[in-house]
């Protein structure tokens, strides 16, 4: 069986990316702390077909659509899945942006 698996909102991934969990106590990631922006940014396109909501297509057709994934490669090999963080990042920096032209 998989070990549990810890359930928290894309707000606070990058607080979670700092810490790591051996036998169910949180503890700090060793070196730097990691800052998310500043990793490198890197795209994967998956396809999903027949999604469910579309509806059952005809028999033998098959419809894909593409989705697109988005990760973080930090330093020490961690790879993180940023894909509903990347949009928050981006309304954050742009609130920031329009307080300083004020």
């Amino acid at each position: 069986m998989a070990p549990l698996v810890p359930v928290f909102s894309a707000e606070s991934l990058p607080d979670h990316v700092n810490t790591i969990r051996r036998n169910f106590i949180d503890k700090r990631r060793k070196g730097e702390p990691v800052n998310l922006k500043e990793c490198p940014l890197l795209e994967m396109t998956q396809f999903s077909c027949n999604p469910p909501q579309n509806g059952v297509p005809e028999p033998g057709v098959v419809v894909c659509e593409p989705v697109v994934r988005l990760f973080r490669r930090c330093a020490g090999g961690l790879m993180v899945e940023t894909t509903s963080w990347e949009p928050i990042r981006i309304a954050e920096e742009a609130k920031q942006a329009a307080s300083t032209k004020k």
